[in-house]
């Protein structure tokens, strides 16, 4: 999708955008150039495949250069469980957006604006959150390749990153980013 307006998805409670289902797989999904207002659910929930088998339902998810309004629910609910390292995914890359009033309603079961779940390389830089809810990391496997780069955080709280399985301190790379409460 590029340059594409999608606004009052709101007439539900939850109402979702992209909702993968079990047993699917997206081999790449890519978002640029386009707008998102007042969406009563999540824009993107991959998460469906939770029996810890290492088996996630988007292989790459790039999100590049878009505004986010007004979004109840998680921007990016990425689920990769088990620990097999069979698998190389999934992989994030989010940069360039504008996030603003997002993933603080009471029925965002992520708690999160982004949530991932055992994902193996995630790439989140330069971009704006303003009055969201956190950004999530739970490590699981491996040496998962994880940053957070050049980020201005505007009344939102700084990421959380938990290594799952790993002892010590998470291998998240954050560097330059911005925390203003």
């Amino acid at each position: 999708m590029s340059n594409v307006t999608v606004e009052a998805l709101d007439v539900n409670n939850d109402f979702h955008f992209f909702v993968a289902g079990s047993r699917s797989l997206a081999s790449y999904i890519k978002v640029t150039d386009s707008t998102f207002k007042n969406i009563s659910g999540d824009i993107f929930r991959l998460s469906k495949e939770t029996d810890d088998l290492g088996i996630f339902n988007a292989d790459y998810l790039t999100m590049d250069n878009n505004n986010f309004e007004n979004i109840a629910g998680a921007l990016v609910d990425l689920y990769r469980g088990g620990r097999d390292e069979s698998t190389f995914g999934p992989h994030l890359v989010f940069t360039n957006n504008t996030v603003t009033n997002a993933g603080h309603d009471k029925r965002n079961r992520t708690k999160s604006v982004i949530k991932l779940h055992g994902v193996q390389v995630a790439k989140i830089n330069k971009n704006h959150f303003n009055n969201t809810a956190p950004i999530t990391l739970e490590h699981t496997v491996g040496e998962p390749i994880s940053e957070i780069i050049g980020n201005n955080f505007n009344e939102t709280s700084a990421p959380s990153i938990v290594e799952l399985y790993a002892l010590g301190e998470h291998t998240a790379k954050l560097s330059n980013n911005k925390v203003v409460k």
